[in-house]
């Protein structure tokens, strides 16, 4: 049988939809190129914004329609929406065969080589009791760079944020595991390599091994042959000074950082529960660019947020040009139940939303180019 898999979404399923290919092809599914020459066929997606769900939503619709002309083409939802809606996902699509959630995914061939044969709907779902096994399925899409998951889950609850309830609580891997994987991709001449977390900076605080981030990376520096490390996403409260000491120390370790800010205004990071203010990311801002000479700093940025005055994006575009940052994702504000937010009157009008999202663009646009002009010379 083929499979095709399309991902929505972050890095995160990005990875997932690679790994869950690897568990098909060394059962001995074979990848299709497309989903007009698929048995299967399977969309990775994503709740964090409503936009990535009504787009996932739409093209199932074309799906439908080639399952018409093919009766026999399974289709079936994986990830975050899949986790979020379950069993409901039938009635809203009733050409799906089956779900699976984002925690479920290392049972989801299981599942296809069941449904194979009894030809019934299926939910795999439910947030796991345990930590789900994270071995290398070792199919990779790209044979130049590959991520490594370090973590699954968070538990941060941002108050606009969905990813804690439909991917659970932080659950680290074991720090031999994740070498070993690495040390994998190295022998197989894959250099460039991304950590991948939710929050990476709060690895390993779950499992009581001793182990922070920076323990990691520094266990990683032992590991020999080429390389060159990068890692996303970090949290501006867990951001420390020893990681950015680790940054400018090891030579193989990416001195491009992402942090997300969110917002420039002190009253809406602490409606979005994100644990600093902005005096606080500033200062954290500049003790990276004093021990990082050099470094890159890119962000995310969500515009009309609930009770989002004109003042507090005001506030938001003085941090943008204080901080000067490489480059930055904005995002317009979309309520994601039932995330803590949700319950909050989404009181900033669409348009309002669409000016700011526009504005704060442009001025990003020029520090970006202004910065990159700078660099060339």
């Amino acid at each position: 049988m083929k499979v095709y898999i399309r991902t929505f979404g972050c890095q995160m399923n990005e990875r997932d939809s690679e790994w869950v290919m690897g568990s098909f092809l060394r059962k001995g599914f074979v990848k299709a190129g497309s989903p007009d020459e698929a048995d299967v066929v399977i969309f990775n997606t994503c709740s964090v914004r409503k936009h990535a769900e009504d787009r996932m939503i739409s093209n199932m619709g074309i799906l439908a329609r080639l399952k018409e002309k093919r009766p026999g083409l399974m289709l079936g939802l994986m990830g975050c929406t899949a986790e979020y809606y379950g069993k409901e996902l039938f009635k809203k699509l009733p050409s799906l065969d089956f779900v699976c959630g984002a925690n479920s995914i290392h049972k989801l061939t299981d599942l296809v080589e069941k449904l194979k044969e009894e030809k019934e709907k299926a939910a795999l779902t439910g947030l796991p009791a345990q930590r789900p096994p994270e071995t290398d399925s070792y199919y990779r899409a790209d044979k130049n760079k590959a991520s490594v998951l370090i973590s699954r889950g968070c538990g941060n609850f941002c108050s606009y944020c969905i990813v804690p309830y439909v991917r659970g609580p932080e659950r680290s891997r074991m720090p031999d595991d994740i070498l070993k994987e690495i040390e994998g991709l190295i022998k197989r001449k894959i250099a460039n390599i991304t950590l991948l977390g939710q929050n990476v900076n709060s690895y390993g605080k779950d499992l009581g091994c001793g182990v922070d981030f920076v323990g990691l990376l520094k266990m990683l520096d032992g590991l020999e042959g080429k390389k060159r490390i990068e890692f996303m996403t970090s949290h501006p409260k867990d951001a420390s000074i020893e990681l950015f000491e680790a940054m400018r120390d090891f030579e193989w370790l990416s001195k491009h950082l992402h942090l997300p800010v969110q917002s420039g205004s002190d009253k809406i990071l602490k409606a979005m529960n994100r644990g600093y203010d902005s005096k606080y990311y500033i200062n954290k801002v500049k003790y990276f660019r004093k021990i990082v000479p050099g470094g890159t700093l890119t962000t995310d940025i969500i515009v009309g947020f609930p009770e989002e005055a004109k003042e507090d994006f005001e506030a938001t575009k003085r941090l943008v040009k204080e901080v000067q940052f490489n480059a930055a994702y904005i995002f317009k504000y979309s309520p994601r139940p039932p995330a803590l937010s949700s319950k909050i009157k989404d009181d900033v009008p669409r348009d309002v939303k669409e000016r700011r999202h526009r504005e704060l663009l442009e001025l990003q646009k020029s520090i970006s180019k202004r910065l990159a002009r700078k660099r060339d010379r």
